[in-house]
């Protein structure tokens, strides 16, 4: 997908030249088009080629001529070869593309370190699409490719990594409310990548370290992306800008002018990106032995530069397995063989502070910031922080699932969270507990524990029991509603630090006795106290 964009960027414009025949004036007018978005050296340096070739323009990029107008230098040596596409001119306006290679290479760069270095192959490629100027952007596109790998080196690892059989599709359409709306998907089947850690090197021989060797594999890999509302051709306009003006040290009056301009008309830079990836039967050799799980995803999603913004990561796995670990036997079925962490921020507002940094820039400046800017948006942060939720989210084992969700917000820094969480088979975990507490006296401790928190969580019509838990930005804590903690102590500041004076009390205590604070409930206290814990619910 990331080929996809980089060809985006040069076709674009190229509408005004469709209607011509493919010849050498129309490839002419083609260049001339394209230096706009490459720089006028990209196309007097031949780095950027473009020609007939029949019914279409090839377009071709030389990674040996760009490499040529480096400066000379000792650090870095690459041989990307050449990549070319094919586009043909349709009578619409939109431009049919296509490529049947994607170069392999090496890169290869000196550090203080040592040498370090990466070499690519990839097999068998192929990409046809629809390019529409009009929006910037493909109304459709296909790619596939038979095999790719990459080798690097380095002085403390080596990486061989491999996929096979790899493809994927793209559509997009233009947004009602403005931008682009997209989608993607990619997969590839039998990743492979074996990771070979080095110990630094040694003088004795003997004593030196043998190199440690991971190896991840997976059946299938699979990534998703999503965009409403992307804001292509506003994003395509800041590029020439800054392409225009790249050998510029400084920028007159107009020039910032028409810089803001296009940067308030590329707002909100898009409505909603979305993205994740996805490992199946993915397994991890290790030295203490093999990790495993059945399906590993990450997603994120963000919204654009808007007034109340929500941001969100998403990870999850499912059907965790361990090799034989160096633990208590009876902690073992403790490990999770699920996970699943959802969180995020809602509430944030980008739209206001990106605005004003705009209003404020000035590129002439040493800062390009005022102090009164920075200022004001440190004090409008801290007034109105965003807030932090947290999506359901659950650790899974052998005989329990520990689920939690809610929000937490910050008042002056200080948080406050309201946090709902769930638990199923309480009891079966305690009695596991207590099994192992024969051979493991020291277990007692935590059953200890747990008996308490049951007394504090009311149980739900399914069994499962639920601590619905309150933090106050004053320190005070309450669980399903009865108090567990109460308000911080003020800081005495004639104290010198040295005590604390808690609220309406005159008296002073060290803050590091616990057993001093009437708010605290001990749970040794908890245990001497004769009252029944409060009937569950019916």
């Amino acid at each position: 997908m990331r080929k996809l964009f980089l060809i985006s960027c040069l076709l674009v414009a190229t509408t005004p030249v469709h209607a011509q025949a493919v010849d050498v004036s129309g490839a002419k007018a083609l260049t001339e088009i394209l230096s706009k978005y490459l720089g006028k050296r990209a196309i007097e340096k031949n780095i950027v080629s473009v020609v007939p070739d029949g019914d279409s323009y090839r377009i071709t990029f030389s990674t040996a001529k760009l490499i040529e107008t480096l400066p000379k230098q000792d650090y870095f040596k690459g041989d990307f070869g050449e990549y070319s596409l094919l586009i043909k001119p349709v009578a619409d306006g939109s431009w049919n593309v296509s490529s049947t290679a994607i170069p392999g290479g090496s890169v290869e760069v000196t550090t203080p370190a040592g040498r370090e270095a990466v070499q690519w192959s990839v097999d068998n490629a192929n990409i046809n699409g629809t390019f529409d100027p009009k929006i910037g952007a493909f109304s459709k596109a296909s790619f596939s490719y038979g095999a790719v790998k990459m080798n690097t080196t380095s002085p403390t690892q080596d990486v061989e990594a491999s996929v096979n059989s790899a493809k994927g599709e793209m559509l997009g359409m233009a947004a009602p409310s403005g931008g682009v709306n997209f989608n993607s998907n990619h997969s590839a089947t039998n990743f492979l990548e074996t990771v070979t850690v080095k110990s630094p090197p040694s003088g004795d021989v003997a004593t030196a370290a043998q190199p440690m060797k991971i190896v991840l594999s997976g059946g299938q890999i699979g990534a998703n992306a999503e965009g409403k509302g992307f804001r292509s051709l506003e994003f395509l306009e800041l590029w020439k800008f800054f392409i225009a003006h790249m050998d510029e040290t400084t920028l007159k009056d107009q020039e910032q002018a028409d810089l803001k301009a296009k940067l308030l008309a590329a707002l909100p830079f898009w409505d909603k990106l979305a993205g994740s990836y996805q490992f199946t039967d993915l397994n991890v050799e290790t030295p203490v032995g093999p990790f495993a799980a059945k399906t590993m995803a990450q997603q994120i999603d963000f919204d654009g530069i808007s007034k109340s913004g929500g941001y969100h990561y998403a990870l999850r796995t499912n059907g965790l397995r361990y090799p034989a670990l160096p633990i208590p036997a009876w902690s073992v079925p403790f490990l999770p063989t699920d996970v699943e962490f959802v969180f995020g921020t809602e509430g944030l507002d980008l739209d206001t502070v990106v605005r004003a940094a705009v209003t404020d820039m000035d590129l002439s400046r040493a800062k390009p910031f005022s102090d009164e800017f920075e200022a004001n948006t440190a004090a409008a942060f801290m007034a109105n922080p965003p807030k932090m939720v947290i999506d359901r989210s659950f650790v899974r084992t052998a005989d329990t699932e520990l689920s939690v969700e809610g929000e937490v917000s910050f008042t002056a820094l200080k948080p406050e969270s309201h946090t709902t969480w769930e638990m199923s088979n309480f009891d079966a975990v305690v009695a596991r507990l207590t099994t192992a507490s024969e051979q493991e006296p020291e277990i007692k401790n935590y059953i200890v524990f747990a008996k308490l928190a049951k007394d504090f969580g009311t149980q739900l019509p399914n069994g499962h029991i639920q601590w619905i838990v309150d933090q106050k930005s004053d320190g005070s804590v309450s669980v399903n509603g009865n108090p567990v903690k109460g308000p911080d102590p003020v800081v005495d500041p004639a104290i010198d630090g040295a005590g604390v004076t808690a609220p309406d009390d005159d008296t002073t205590t060290m803050p590091d006795d616990p057993t001093q604070d009437d708010n605290v409930i001990v749970p040794d206290d908890e245990e001497d106290n004769s009252d029944p814990a409060p009937p569950a619910p019916q």
